[in-house]
């Protein structure tokens, strides 16, 4: 597994790091991680599905992404030289977005409900407004590459108009109704965020699904391209992260709150998965 907490190192005073039609037509397998900031990823062209909030999103053409800080997910795609995964991918400050915002309130509220809000959906389908998407991120290319500094200016108006395809107002592009059914990785995500911070029970999970357990793994694998292991795995470090960086429980009392009894086995798995000790993420949360 890679590492999970992926920090985006912003420089003095920039507010959004820029990545344009980043092209994969090789391999691209993803792993669960989460950053400090939001990730915005809009899809030119590809194939696959991500995993977030217990859920999970086919990548198609047209789709945008928009992942909250520190917020857990992966990304997986179907690779090919026929299929290539296209994607424009941006890191924001959201502090700085909200002070680039002020003066258009419909809008720096639908950008607040993103970044803060308790919504549980962060994939919006956007295929009927793709070429006008597609012409908004060419442009702000194209400034971008005519200066070696970001313009706030430039910054703004991108956000605004991407804001405006999201919709302002009494408009909405979260789903309303009726859910469609949860597909059987769903369901056992849904499980494990009940009970990743017991002994997890692989009998107890399958009798759940009504699935035998041979097929429990082999179904989630299926469904999101990684392994039930990893997921569950990552959840539980996900939770320790929050843990040491707003509570004083002592390591070892964290290692069981989520799961992990053995406590020199948490410590040996959390610095071989994040790179460093609970004590030294801790000291540098603070």
């Amino acid at each position: 597994m890679k590492q999970l907490f992926e920090p985006v190192l912003f420089a003095n005073r920039q507010s959004l790091i820029w990545d344009y039609r980043i092209y994969t037509d090789d391999h691209y397998k993803g792993y669960y991680h989460w950053h400090q900031c939001c990730e915005i990823m809009f899809v030119h062209g590809g194939q696959g599905s991500i995993v977030v909030n217990q859920q999970m999103y086919d990548i198609r053409p047209g789709m945008l992404f928009f992942f909250q800080p520190y917020q857990l997910h992966r990304i997986y795609s179907e690779v090919s030289p026929a299929c290539p995964f296209v994607r424009t991918i941006f890191y924001l400050d959201p502090h700085m977005a909200e002070n680039l915002l002020q003066g258009f309130s419909k809008r720096k509220a639908l950008f607040s409900a993103l970044w803060q809000g308790d919504n549980p959906y962060c994939g919006f389908d956007l295929r009927d407004r793709i070429e006008t998407i597609e012409w908004f991120c060419q442009n702000y290319n194209e400034l971008r590459m005519k200066s070696s500094e970001e313009d706030p200016e430039d910054i703004t108006m991108l956000l605004l108009q991407l804001l405006s395809c999201l919709g302002t107002g009494g408009q909405s592009l979260i789903p309303t109704g009726e859910r469609r059914n949860l597909r059987y990785s769903e369901q056992i995500m849904n499980w494990i965020e009940a009970h990743y911070q017991e002994e997890v029970n692989l009998d107890q999970l399958a009798e759940e699904t009504h699935l035998s357990k041979s097929y429990v793994s082999r179904i989630f694998h299926q469904e999101t391209g990684g392994r039930l292991v990893d997921y569950l795995t990552a959840r539980r470090l996900k939770q320790a992260c929050r843990l040491l960086g707003t509570t004083d429980m002592p390591v070892e009392q964290i290692g069981i709150a989520v799961g992990f009894p053995n406590a020199s086995y948490f410590n040996q798995l959390f610095k071989r998965v994040l790179g460093t000790t609970p004590l030294k993420y801790r000291k540098g949360n603070l």
